[in-house]
């Protein structure tokens, strides 16, 4: 099967449903043969890359086609989404894409169609379109900037202007970031064998974080296999350093899949006292486990566990909450994310309201506790800790004990805006329980 016709196929099935990486491996899995790396990579290129831009794709793809996209055959429209991708945002040359369309329109049945694939796509891969072309902001937001309508509701009510800022740093994705496992090697040696494997290495912005341009997978080298280091980016990495874990505690990560910040916690941890990890997907405490391995990690255990409901295992000098969020902060990383229904935000809310609270009732006296978000939006952010301090006033909000350049402090929490911090879009609040 070629690239283009498994792209197709992957981006017709992601109409019917299902999170963008798994329908992708899906439609990698049914080749048979199994493509090359090359085609792989390239049929994964035109998929995410058309699912980045769909709105603007169909609103060019309408001016020229006679039948509104979304009444055109599957395989058509996908097609013509596909070509215009190539074209206008791949750097494929317009013949090229236009003739290998054709070609793939013919070959999947729909040769009446070839012709009007051919003269639509050629009008409009030259179509000029601007921001300004879309004088009302949130259509702007929605159709030039490639969002749902609610999420580009959502996005202009808390943000006004910045939110086109902000929308616009969602096509740049932050640079590879990873933590040094401190429990084997030291930053140094790790970049100089980074270095050698043929990656460039850079330092980030406090010890124990490197930025590294990978050659192919991150996870693929030898230092990765010998447990070294884990994949774990800024915002993330930030998260963890908050809650300022140290040897010899009982510390708590809840919602911890995919276990990078409990990694971190452990190497702050030295690897003594005592790390519960829980997660509430069984497959996913594997992966916690497996992790824990590679790293030398036994000062942790991964339990699952749902954080939302009530559970007793004693008190914990430090207490990680990392819920569950719309995902709003990390679209650069997850491109379907960009379409949310944010209709469910409520019950959501009430998810994160119950984990915090949970939290909060498992730290000790004098503990630190930290509420963070992948998410850029304040009713998940910074309305949650409002919340918890009117319900919780032994409480106190604390400064960050490390920064982020460009990050945003204020009364209810930091959040690192991506168009400000170069990292995802992230939210935490660092809260200390006073004494009694």
């Amino acid at each position: 099967m070629t690239p283009r016709r498994l792209a197709v196929k992957a981006l017709m099935h992601q109409e019917q449903a299902g999170y963008a990486n798994l329908v992708l491996d899906a439609e990698l899995k049914k080749c048979v043969p199994p493509p090359d790396a090359r085609d792989a990579a390239f049929a994964a290129r035109i998929f995410y890359t058309v699912l980045e831009y769909l709105p603007l794709l169909d609103h060019l793809l309408d001016r020229f086609s006679k039948k509104p996209v979304h009444r055109l055959d599957p395989p058509v429209r996908a097609i013509l989404r596909a070509g215009l991708a190539q074209a206008r945002y791949m750097q494929v040359p317009l013949p090229a894409a236009v003739n290998e369309s054709v070609r793939l329109t013919k070959a999947m049945g729909k040769t009446s169609a070839a012709g009007m694939v051919n003269a639509v796509l050629r009008r409009a891969a030259q179509e000029q379109v601007q921001e300004g072309d879309f004088p009302d902001p949130v259509e702007r937001l929605a159709t030039f900037h490639c969002l749902s309508r609610q999420v580009a509701q959502l996005l202009y009510t808390q943000y006004g202007q910045e939110a086109f800022a902000l929308a616009a740093s969602f096509r740049s994705r932050p640079a590879t970031a990873i933590r040094v496992n401190t429990l084997r090697t030291a930053d140094d040696t790790l970049a100089q064998a980074l270095q050698g494997e043929g990656h460039r290495v850079l330092p980030g912005p406090w010890p124990h974080a490197l930025l590294v341009d990978f050659r192919g997978s991150p996870a693929a080298g030898a230092a990765f296999a010998r447990g070294e280091y884990h994949v774990q980016g800024l915002a993330s990495q930030f998260a963890a350093l908050c809650l300022q874990a140290r040897p010899g505690q009982r510390v708590l990560d809840l919602c911890a899949a995919p276990g990078g910040k409990s990694l971190t916690l452990a190497q702050q941890m030295e690897n003594t006292g005592e790390l519960v990890s829980g997660e509430v997907v069984p497959g996913r405490v594997a992966l916690i486990e497996k992790a824990f391995a590679r790293c030398g990690v036994t000062c942790a255990r991964a339990v699952q566990n749902d954080a939302a409901a009530r559970f007793d295992w004693g008190k914990f000098d430090r207490v990680l909450c990392d819920v569950p969020c719309s995902g709003l902060g990390v679209i650069a990383k997850k491109p379907d994310i960009r379409y949310k229904d944010l209709g469910g935000m409520e019950n959501l809310c009430a998810v994160q309201r119950k984990i915090l609270q949970n939290g909060a009732d498992s730290l000790a006296e004098s503990g630190r506790l930290v509420y963070s978000t992948c998410t850029v939006n304040h009713q998940e952010n910074q309305a949650q800790v409002q919340w918890f301090l009117r319900q919780n006033p032994q409480y106190r909000l604390v400064p960050p004990p490390v920064t982020v350049p460009g990050m945003e402090a204020g009364e209810y929490g930091t959040i690192l805006l991506p168009h400000k911090t170069g990292t995802d879009g992230f939210f935490v609040a660092v809260l200390e329980k006073l004494l009694t």
